[in-house]
């Protein structure tokens, strides 16, 4: 009998949009530092590349609250648009107001609002798993991020029914990519994702047979896709443009495994 292949995808930016997510809490938390501090806040766009720089810097930074790294949770990017606040605050030698970083908490979480979910599904991502699941492959679901937010999303996927297996982690290492095809090590092992280092690097690392990147410009790889395509294993990876063409070039991608 003909083992299955196994396809293990990501979520964020894979399955469903999630960059753009940020961008309007981003753009009221400017309005409203701009429209507190007048000519004391500096330009837009100075308040934005310092959001990115903060988000970044917070992924690391220790929650004081948990006592564990931010993350991918809930509680970093609010938490962010308040530092961005008070550190512009600090440069122009004025007291944050407690209403204003309460406002920005308040923002930052609409990021998270479920309301969204449902239109942020790609138009061929239920398409593209129906066609794997006719073909006798089994899908499975690898996303990382925090648990209160992905779980919401994954009911607009029905992912119980949908998926073998689901795993929601803070990170994706080889170790997490080794575990979630337990059983399955000898069958054809597929990673798909839209960050080549986050989704298929540490997949190869575990085993993986091949990679299909989608690549998505998101806040964490803005300006580098030129310098992670050149560090790309053609041999095992293969670049689509969208969902869509997994299923138009399946027999090519999944019949040139060995």
């Amino acid at each position: 009998m003909k083992k299955p292949n196994i396809w293990a995808f990501d979520l964020d930016d894979t399955l469903m949009s999630n960059v753009h997510d940020y961008a309007h809490p981003i753009l009221d938390a400017c309005g409203l530092i701009i429209d507190t501090l007048g000519d004391a806040a500096p330009h837009v766009s100075a308040i934005i590349a310092l959001e990115q720089e903060i988000d970044q810097q917070r992924l690391m930074e220790a929650n004081p609250v948990t006592g564990k790294p931010y993350g991918y949770s809930m509680e970093r990017f609010p938490t962010s648009l308040v530092e961005v606040y008070r550190r512009i605050c600090q440069r122009a030698g004025k007291q944050p107001e407690n209403r204003v970083e309460k406002e920005l908490m308040r923002i930052g979480l609409e990021a998270f609002n479920p309301s969204r979910y449902v239109k942020n599904l790609y138009p061929d991502t239920i398409a593209t798993l129906n066609f794997l699941q006719k073909k006798g492959d089994l899908i499975l679901l690898l996303t990382k991020g925090d648990k209160r937010v992905q779980g919401k999303k994954l009911s607009v996927l029905d992912a119980g029914k949908r998926f073998a297996r689901v795993e929601i982690v803070d990170n994706k290492t080889p170790g997490v990519f080794r575990g979630v095809v337990k059983g399955f090590e000898d069958c054809r092992l597929f990673s798909v994702g839209n960050d080549y280092e986050k989704d298929i690097v540490p997949a190869f690392e575990a085993g993986y047979h091949r990679g299909i990147w989608i690549p998505v410009e998101t806040w964490e790889v803005i300006g580098r896709l030129g310098e992670i395509r050149a560090n790309v294993d053609w041999s095992r990876c293969v670049e689509l443009r969208s969902l869509r063409e997994l299923g138009e070039r399946y027999d090519e991608i999944a019949g040139g495994v060995q």
